[in-house]
């Protein structure tokens, strides 16, 4: 059984989330993004805030995820406490609670559950033991604020790209994410920049692209921009079988008696050319 966050859970989420593990890169170097903030907000601000936080019945073992309503992916953002190694004794309370939290999962028509977690020691290997495939690895490069200023500087000699962008930006509070949407054949200057710029000349925070594949072209640009290599992302994914509703006996009735109609009426509507065409053939 998983249940959602309550009252009098506080006490004990405040002290397992001294003990968590974030579960997505982009949430925590970019975004404000706080499990004791997140989780306050949601509880009294349901329709603002998309984080719902889920835990067992005792209360112990809490699960954070950005889930929208009739939205097919639940992005994982923090759990808590976390395991101190990934013997079976540290992890099988999470491996029976994951279970549960498919189900719940899949109850709410959430096809996927998604975290994206730099690669290290713990995370990915933890993510794996409780059901996740590593589904694609990306490239992040970090850059400092003045990768905008540059930018501004390059979109100085080069005409604003009018095609649809292939990169996405995430403004936070503690920082942007660029993403690399799709890879193009083009020269990659003249969008990257211009999303850059998006920023405003006043940017003063980190900046991060993740790169979907690395290019002598991209890399070139990105360390001309400002950008070094930071670390790899993994994208870890548990796939859900939403289950089929079956049918009610009312409802097995009602079709049996309109597939019955259109059959007679199917026959009704043959004329006779199409009888006798029907039965020299």
């Amino acid at each position: 059984m998983i249940r959602s966050l309550r009252i009098r859970d506080g006490p004990r989420f405040l002290a397992a989330a001294h003990a968590g593990l974030y579960l997505d890169e982009r949430a925590v170097r970019v975004d404000r993004f706080h499990p004791i903030e997140a989780a306050t907000l949601s509880l009294f601000f349901p329709d603002l805030a998309p984080v719902r936080t889920l835990s067992d019945p005792s209360g112990s073992y809490f699960l954070q995820l950005n889930y929208r309503r009739r939205g097919e992916e639940g992005r994982l953002l923090f759990m808590a406490p976390a395991p101190a190694t990934l013997d079976l004794e540290s992890t099988v309370e999470w491996e029976f609670l994951l279970q549960a939290i498919v189900e719940w999962a899949a109850a709410h028509g959430i096809r996927r559950l998604v975290a994206e977690v730099a690669l290290d020691e713990l995370r990915p290997a933890l993510l794996q033991r409780l059901g996740f495939e590593r589904t694609r690895r990306y490239a992040v490069w970090a850059g400092p604020a003045r990768v905008v200023e540059r930018a501004f500087q390059a979109l100085a000699g080069c005409e604003s790209p009018f095609h649809a962008s292939s990169w996405a930006l995430y403004r936070g509070a503690k920082g942007a994410w660029v993403e690399e949407i799709r890879s193009t054949s083009e020269d990659p200057l003249p969008g990257l920049a211009q999303t850059l710029a998006d920023l405003g000349i006043r940017w003063r925070h980190p900046v991060y692209v993740q790169v979907r594949q690395e290019t002598p072209e991209l890399t070139g640009v990105l360390r001309m921009l400002g950008f070094h290599p930071a670390f790899t992302l993994w994208r870890m994914v548990r796939w859900i079988a939403v289950p089929l509703r079956l049918p009610s006996a009312k409802e097995q009735e009602t079709m049996a008696s309109a597939s019955l109609a259109f059959y007679f009426l199917h026959h009704m509507a043959r004329s006779p050319i199409q009888e006798r065409a029907v039965g020299s053939g």
